[in-house]
């Protein structure tokens, strides 16, 4: 994913002067910076630091709403393999193992993290999109090894993509080549599927997000640095 790739979640103490208990602290995000400012005799800085990772704002862009993607590859990151030639099958097949346990690793950090009650139904809706997200991902990979087409309409949940995605499983069956095949699914397939779940999942519940943040005296503004 574009954006996970690119975000670094630079954490910066920002000094106030408007209180002496009030404290800041900014997120370089892709597009911006995202500051909340939150008072330690409620909150500590390190609660906030660890809970910051569930906002809304962030949803989407951290590994905690969605797996990496199996193509993705990060120049210069050394636990991938030469991203001028990914699409190589053994390199593929490595990078697209460090892109799967990067997503169980959010998974058990997701499991573990202690959140406060007004943040249980964030967390419950992160853990249905991660999980989700990984059920994709390892799917598309079980077909990039197998070629079984069968793979592709397996049913997650109560979706069945094999009747939900039949135009999308019946391009990649029509496909002139294996390497068509494969950029159809994680095209074609991969969207059809992901809407039809999505649309289950429902979005992301703000209403929670905000009770935390009224309950806690915390506030949020985002500065769109980049356009």
């Amino acid at each position: 994913m574009r954006a996970a790739a690119a975000l670094a979640a630079l954490l910066v103490l920002v000094p106030s002067t408007a209180a002496a208990a009030a404290r800041a602290i900014v997120l370089t995000t892709l597009f911006g910076e995202y500051h909340l400012v939150f008072d330690d005799a409620r909150i500590t800085e390190a609660e906030v630091r660890d809970l910051v990772v569930l906002s809304p704002h962030l949803a989407g862009w951290t590994s905690l709403a969605v797996a990496p993607r199996l193509e993705r590859c990060v120049a210069g990151d050394s636990a991938y393999l030469d991203c001028a030639r990914s699409t190589e099958p053994s390199r593929f097949l490595w990078n697209a193992r460090v892109n799967l346990d990067a997503g169980a690793a959010a998974a058990r950090r997701l499991a573990a993290l202690r959140t406060p009650a007004e943040l249980e139904p964030v967390v419950a809706w992160l853990r249905r999109s991660l999980t989700f997200s990984l059920w994709l991902e390892e799917t598309k990979l079980d077909f990039y090894r197998s070629r079984d087409l069968a793979v592709l309409g397996r049913r997650y949940d109560e979706v069945e993509p094999a009747r939900g995605c039949a135009a999308a499983v019946a391009a990649v069956r029509g496909a002139s080549s294996r390497e068509a095949q494969f950029d159809l699914v994680v095209l074609d397939w991969h969207n059809c599927v992901n809407a039809l779940v999505r649309r289950r999942l429902g979005e992301y519940p703000l209403p929670a997000w905000q009770r935390f943040l009224r309950a806690f005296g915390i506030t949020e503004r985002f500065v769109e640095t980049v356009k």
